[in-house]
C-alpha cells in the first residue's frame, strides 16, 4: 500500500465521502489535550504522582471516540465527575475555536468542492457534541461546502462503533431520494477508531491520514484500506 495512492478504480466511483474533523480536515495540533488539560485544572482534583499523565496518555489513545465516553472511562464510571469534565472541556476547546485555533488543512475546501461537482456527497463527523462541531463548521466557513454533518452525541454509539457514518448514509438516502450502498462510501479519518469504525460499517475504502493522531501502523491495525500524506491528496478515479 502506498502513501497518497488514489482511492478509487475505475467503475467503482464512490457517491458519499465521510471526513473526520480535528486531525483530519482540521488541524488539531494537540488542542484536544490543551483542552483536557484546562478542564482538569479547572476541577482541582487531587490527584496521584503520575495520574494526570496517565489520563493524557489514555486521551491521545482513545482520539476519535466519542468525548464523554473517554471521561466517563477516566473517572471509572462517576458519572457525575465526568459529565462535569466533559462541560468544562467543552468550554475550553470552544474557546481555542473562537480565539483562531483550529484552522483548516490547506487545500479542504477546494477537495470538498471538487468531489461535489463530481457527484460526491460531503458528510463530516466527530467525536465531539453538537455544539463544538457547530462551532468549527461556523469558524471555518463550511456550510456551504458540506452535505450532512453528526456528531457523536446525535448517535447510540461513538467510535469505534459505525453509528455515525451509518447516519451521514440515512442522511444522504433521505435528501436523494436513493438507497446509498456501503461499497460506494468512503470513510477518511486519522485515528484508529476511525478506521474501525469504517471497517464496521462495511465502507469500500477506509482511508487513513498521516496529520493526526496516529501513526501509520495503527491505521492500518485499524484496517485502512488506504494511506494519504495529507487529505487535500484523497482522489476519485472515475
Amino acid at each position: 500500500m502506498d502513501l497518497d495512492k488514489s482511492v478509487g478504480a475505475p467503475n467503482q466511483k464512490i457517491r458519499m465521502a465521510v471526513f473526520d474533523v480535528a486531525g483530519t480536515t482540521a488541524r488539531d495540533d494537540g488542542l484536544v489535550v490543551k483542552a483536557f488539560r484546562g478542564a482538569l485544572q479547572s476541577m482541582n482534583l487531587n490527584l496521584k504522582e503520575g495520574e494526570g499523565d496517565q489520563m493524557i496518555a489514555y486521551v491521545k489513545e482513545t482520539m476519535g471516540h466519542r468525548k464523554l465516553d473517554v471521561f466517563k472511562q477516566i473517572f471509572e464510571g462517576d458519572i457525575q465527575k465526568a459529565t462535569h469534565a466533559h462541560e468544562l472541556f467543552i468550554s475550553q476547546y470552544l474557546q481555542l475555536v473562537k480565539d483562531g485555533e483550529l484552522e483548516e488543512f490547506n487545500g479542504v475546501q477546494k477537495l470538498f468542492d471538487n468531489l461535489r461537482e463530481s457527484g460526491v456527497a460531503i458528510g463530516i463527523t466527530t467525536g465531539f457534541p453538537r455544539v463544538i462541531l457547530n462551532a468549527i463548521i461556523d469558524r471555518l466557513a463550511w456550510s456551504s461546502h458540506i452535505d450532512f454533518s453528526v456528531s457523536a452525541e446525535e448517535v447510540k454509539n461513538g467510535r469505534p462503533a459505525p453509528d455515525m457514518i451509518l447516519r451521514c448514509v440515512e442522511l444522504y438516502n433521505k435528501k436523494f431520494h436513493a438507497d446509498l450502498k456501503l461499497d460506494k462510501v468512503a470513510v477518511i479519518g486519522d485515528t484508529k477508531s476511525d478506521m474501525q469504525a469504517g471497517v464496521a460499517a462495511g465502507a469500500k475504502f477506509i482511508v487513513g491520514v498521516r496529520t493526526g493522531a496516529h501513526n501509520p501502523q495503527e491505521l492500518l491495525i485499524g484496517g485502512a484500506t488506504h494511506l494519504l500524506n495529507v487529505v487535500a491528496n484523497f482522489e476519485v478515479i472515475c
